[in-house]
């Protein structure tokens, strides 16, 4: 890719050569090159708060409900790649020998205990404040599960352009 200082530069190198040279008889004389053409930086759109927060809010719940569904690939697809790798270093840190994500929630999902919280969670879970900070997200959402109302938080970034969740705390 070609700057406009350096193609200034070549075409103000090659007018000052063409200068220095001997014209040969009936040979017109050589012409300076033609400016570049401008170039533009890209533009990106500026970021539109409520189609953010729409896409935040359906990853959440598209993410739950292919746990709901035991679709692992598609849960995984929601995941940035470090939520991949804490879980794995989590369940390894565990003896739980898992290479892949879906592996990974294979082996929670082996715990029956898992199963009914992530199906809990799922069914109860009310979203009360998404905070969007350039390409990170926050997500402040509360699920009721064994009677208790129970806070929680999950982190998101996008990633190539998609949002994915990245971390969850309470």
């Amino acid at each position: 890719m070609t700057t406009i200082r350096t193609a200034v530069a070549t075409a103000a190198l090659l007018a000052a050569l063409a200068a220095c040279g001997t014209p040969v008889a009936g040979t017109p004389a050589a012409q300076p090159a033609p400016p570049p053409p401008p170039t533009t930086a890209p533009t990106t759109p500026p970021p539109d708060p409520a189609a953010d927060r729409e896409a935040i809010e359906a990853v959440f719940h598209d993410y739950y409900r292919a746990l709901q569904a035991q679709d692992f690939p598609t849960a995984c697809g929601y995941t940035a790649p470090e939520t991949v790798s804490r879980l794995l270093a989590d369940l390894h840190a565990r003896g739980v020998e898992a290479a892949t994500c879906e592996e990974g929630i294979t082996a929670i999902y082996a715990i029956p205990e898992n199963v009914r919280n992530v199906e809990r969670t799922a069914q109860n879970a009310e979203i009360e404040e998404v905070e969007v900070n350039g390409d990170q997200a926050t997500i402040r959402w509360t699920s009721r599960v064994e009677g208790e109302t129970r806070p929680a938080t999950t982190r998101l970034r996008r990633v190539d352009g998609e949002w994915k969740l990245s971390g969850t705390g309470t």
